[in-house]
């Protein structure tokens, strides 16, 4: 990632030398009307990078939280949190009552385990925000990804299913998943 951003760096650098070297060129040939200004600094406005990070469902793990703390302190990223689930109009047509309540109940959750999130950024200098859709989590990244400028990561936890779980032989480990969303 850090070399991605050096890259990015380097070629709008590179690209603006060019420019100057073109503005140059053409007041040595008293063509200065048709480049004025062109090679003054312009301020721009640079939105800090963000990483997305899917809890599993409603919750936030300890594993993801801290990890995702971690990264965004190190790499000066805000944190964009998101819960999701495929609570669709379609999946509860006939049961309107019932799926407002299930949505209602999820988004009260979800916004109780992202504030213990919240709290951990902010205290850590983090700007954070708290999105929940009721989608599946892939349609959900998506639909994110696509409100959200620069997003340069997802970080998500895993879900939780019956081959997980502790057996007497196994003890499997609680993965986090990190893809990079920065495609050159």
């Amino acid at each position: 990632m850090f070399f991605g951003k050096v890259k990015k760096w380097y070629g709008t650098l590179t690209g603006k030398v060019e420019q100057c070297q073109q503005t140059i060129t053409f007041a040595e040939a008293n063509l200065t009307d048709m480049v004025a200004g062109e090679c003054q600094a312009e301020p721009e406005e640079t939105l800090p990078p963000k990483l997305l990070v899917a809890g599993n469902e409603s919750v936030f793990s300890e594993d993801i939280m801290s990890y995702s703390l971690d990264m965004a302190k190190r790499m000066s990223y805000e944190i964009v949190a998101l819960n999701a689930a495929p609570l669709s109009c379609q999946t509860f047509r006939l049961f309107s009552e019932s799926r407002q309540k299930l949505c209602d109940d999820f988004k009260e959750m979800a916004e109780k385990s992202a504030e213990v999130f919240r709290e951990r950024a902010v205290a850590a200098g983090i700007p954070f925000t708290h999105i929940v859709k009721f989608d599946e989590m892939e349609t959900a990244v998506s639909e994110v990804m696509k409100s959200e400028p620069y997003i340069d990561f997802v970080i998500s936890d895993t879900a939780e299913s019956a081959e997980n779980r502790v057996q007497e032989e196994n003890r499997p480990q609680n993965q986090i998943f990190i893809y990079s969303m920065n495609i050159n």
